[in-house]
């Protein structure tokens, strides 16, 4: 046997037996990553569709059949719920391209490693892949003090900053999202938004004329479509999407409007995914993560909330959309997954380790990688 072969199988056999270590090098069809959040939805809305109980909370007692949400969204079966909420999410992406953890009914747990359970914190959680509790404990407008796995695409890719780019109706993603100002391509709030194309000039404008509840939100509309130009415009090979109404309608204890952005998001996924099916360096090379920054409280007295008292604010889901993973629907038995291995995960679908000079930082998801063997 030649000396070169003899010292590959060495090497092979000395990863095998040392912990942390991948025998196999990932060889994926991924090329691209899009990464979205929705802002603080419930485990329960993405299982199970409308919450009677929360509805008739909201709605003078019996009248809770008449509301169009109810009309529009109500069925016997959770499955049948969901299904008429978000029914490209269920009825293709699940069915044909994707699956999704977080289901604790099923034995799927996700839960953030944070004990604050808001969302700088959670953002940070996921975009760093480590929980600071001590330095995050706001939701304060300053600079991530921690590297994101954004900049560190960036750099390892070697791309030039519109090449990853992150949009959100939050204004504070604007410092989440980097430690480094001008590291990265970042649209976040009431943020003018400039592109080629007309209508979407125009679209920035408007942005500043339409009457919303919040300060430092601006409607998902608009991040949403900013985005998208930006897709068309400069094709990045990383794209971070953050969508919010779902979290300050529930703030505001408007059930039917966080069924209706929930409903709306759902919307935008098909357009989306319609786009990337479309173009050719997207389709069948993209992955894509969806997942939330934080859960909010399980029950009537406390759905509007989250924090570190409020229990269910903890758990959250998270669904996997990629060319190189074959599981299909609910994962079942797959035991418990922390936020902070999103950042890792993103990256090992590039064949990148996050973890490198990182001990802190949580590990790869290693159900979504079957050819490789993780040791914990």
């Amino acid at each position: 046997m030649p000396l070169v072969v003899r010292l590959v199988i060495l090497g092979v056999a000395i990863l095998a037996q040392w912990p942390g270590q991948v025998v196999m090098a990932w060889q994926g069809k991924t090329r691209n990553l899009v990464l979205i959040t929705l802002d603080g939805v419930r485990t329960q809305e993405i299982f199970g569709g409308l919450d009677r109980a929360i509805l008739e909370s909201t709605v003078p007692k019996g009248q809770v059949e008449k509301t169009r949400s109810y009309q529009k969204y109500w069925a016997a079966t959770a499955e049948e719920r969901r299904q008429k909420l978000m029914p490209f999410f269920w009825g293709v992406w699940m069915k044909e391209f994707g699956s999704i953890a977080g289901n604790r009914a099923l034995g799927s747990t996700i839960q953030v490693a944070n004990g604050h359970r808001f969302s700088y914190p959670g953002y940070s959680e996921i975009l760093t892949g480590e929980a600071h509790d001590d330095v995050i404990n706001s939701n304060d407008n300053r600079q991530n003090p921690f590297p994101t796995v954004l900049e560190f695409l960036r750099e390892r890719l070697g791309l030039a900053s519109p090449q990853v780019a992150a949009f959100a109706s939050w204004e504070t993603l604007n410092w989440i999202a980097e430690h480094a100002p001008g590291s990265i391509t970042i649209n976040a709030g009431f943020e003018p938004y400039s592109n080629p194309a007309s209508n979407i000039e125009e679209l920035s404008r408007l942005q500043f004329e339409t009457l919303t509840p919040w300060s430092t939100v601006r409607h998902d509309l608009y991040t949403f479509r900013f985005a998208m130009a930006h897709l068309e415009t400069h094709r990045p090979r990383v794209l971070y999407i953050s969508l919010g109404e779902t979290d300050d309608w529930a703030h505001d204890g408007n059930y039917a409007n966080v069924l209706e952005a929930l409903h709306q998001s759902d919307l935008r996924l098909q357009h989306l995914w319609e786009f990337l099916k479309q173009h050719k360096q997207y389709d069948g090379q993209t992955t894509i993560l969806l997942t939330v920054d934080h859960g909010r409280g399980n029950h009537v007295k406390d759905w509007r909330n989250h924090g570190k008292d409020v229990e269910g604010a903890q758990y959250i889901w998270l669904a996997v959309i990629s060319p190189d993973v074959d599981t299909r629907g609910e994962w079942k038995a797959s035991g418990t997954i922390y936020q902070n291995q999103i950042a890792a995960t993103l990256c090992r679908f590039l064949g990148l380790d996050y973890t490198e000079g990182r001990p802190n930082a949580g590990k790869p998801i290693y159900q979504l990688f079957p050819d490789s063997r993780q040791i914990h």
